[in-house]
């Protein structure tokens, strides 16, 4: 005879537990669960009215302490991952889940480590957003009017994050690459934006490096060299000092804006073949003996082709488009192109001359060097 695992009596013969004690353990399992889940997230909690509803469905569900301790870090795991909304954890669902976490002394096993970086990912999200409006100037409705600076709010959202120091500094790193790609998706940053962008580097002491591994701080200085050029002011670069150090000759007060290495240069050629075929029919002279009066005529076939030139440096100046690769080097005035074409990785010009063929560069950020080009050669 066996005994039931649940309620330890008489479960038959070959049988180690009764269907009824086995139903009521899987219901008290999903209740405990489903009891965590709505607690971790409640305003008006209370530990030791949950411990005692958690102790009566313990004792009708044949539970130990040690299946409701797991079943109470399975509904908070569950509670978490319901907080999880687009990506990001509010800041008072944090709140009451760490509350949560420490009146009901859960500690951080194999089974709720997942749910604990879940929730450190959700409100580094939630950091990330909010850094973003502060790197733009962008305050919560009634901010300004009560005097409250989204700086000011960011630093006390940071502090009471918990988080460790890394993951908030990467949070306030990809809050201001989030911002420039905003202040850059209508067109180049305004002055307004410029100024928050620059308050928030230097009010979180970040380096210029720091947040530029993925091309942002790059991203925003060309943006404000194009909004320059279309204001009609000839921007400063401050990168004259590497002229002397490339392989073109600038001319008298010609000054150097940009370089790009490793550029694809790309001509359009015209391909020419000659075709022919022979045609006619075959006549009988003799026996055995044909005569064949063909005709064999012929025509020129042409066709366009872009081919790949050569690779090398792209620089442009106040004056000229210069390139520089291995077998082809050259310069063009601006006032002898007669229009541009935007690429998505690039841009590309006609010349003005009668024989003139499509050139086209391939620098990889089309939008950037297709507008400095075209407004250089407005200047």
């Amino acid at each position: 005879m066996g005994d039931c695992k649940y309620c330890g009596k008489s479960a038959g013969f070959m049988r180690g537990k009764h269907r009824e004690c086995e139903r009521q353990y899987v219901n008290g399992r999903s209740e405990v669960v489903s009891l965590v889940a709505q607690a971790a997230r409640s305003d008006d909690f209370s530990a030791n009215a949950l411990r005692n509803t958690l102790d009566a469905i313990a004792a009708r569900a044949w539970m130990d302490k040690s299946e409701i301790s797991a079943a109470v870090s399975t509904g908070w795991r569950k509670a978490i991952e319901d907080s999880y909304v687009d990506g990001s954890i509010t800041k008072g669902d944090e709140s009451r889940l760490r509350v949560f976490q420490e009146r009901m002394a859960i500690t951080v096993d194999t089974a709720s480590a997942s749910a604990l970086a879940l929730l450190h990912e959700g409100v580094k999200n939630r950091l990330t957003e909010e850094a973003r409006r502060a790197a733009l100037g962008i305050g919560e409705t009634g901010d300004f009017a009560a005097g409250i600076d989204p700086i000011s709010r960011l630093d006390t959202a940071v502090e009471e994050s918990n988080l460790a120091k890394l993951a908030r500094r990467q949070a306030l790193v990809s809050g201001w690459e989030q911002a420039v790609s905003a202040a850059l998706e209508d067109g180049v940053p305004s002055r307004d934006e410029e100024a928050a962008l620059e308050r928030f580097l230097n009010h979180f002491g970040l380096a210029k490096e720091e947040v530029d591994d993925n091309g942002a701080y790059q991203k925003l200085i060309q943006g404000l060299l194009i909004r320059q050029l279309v204001e009609g002011t000839f921007p400063n670069t401050q990168i004259d000092e590497i002229a002397t150090e490339l392989p073109m000759n600038l001319q008298k007060s010609e000054k150097l804006v940009w370089v790009w290495s490793n550029v694809d240069y790309y001509e359009q050629k015209t391909f020419r073949e000659r075709r022919g075929q022979s045609h006619g029919v075959s006549i009988r002279v003799a026996k055995g003996i044909y005569y064949s009066p063909r005709e064999f005529q012929s025509r020129t076939y042409e066709w366009e082709e872009t081919i790949h030139v050569d690779k090398g440096l792209l620089a442009l100046t106040s004056k000229h488009v210069y390139f520089h690769g291995r077998s082809k080097s050259f310069r063009i005035r601006y006032d002898k192109i007669v229009s541009f074409e935007h690429f998505n990785d690039g841009f590309g010009l006609m010349r003005d001359a009668q024989t003139a063929k499509p050139q086209a560069f391939r620098t990889g950020d089309g939008w950037f060097v297709y507008n400095l080009v075209s407004n250089l050669a407005r200047l």
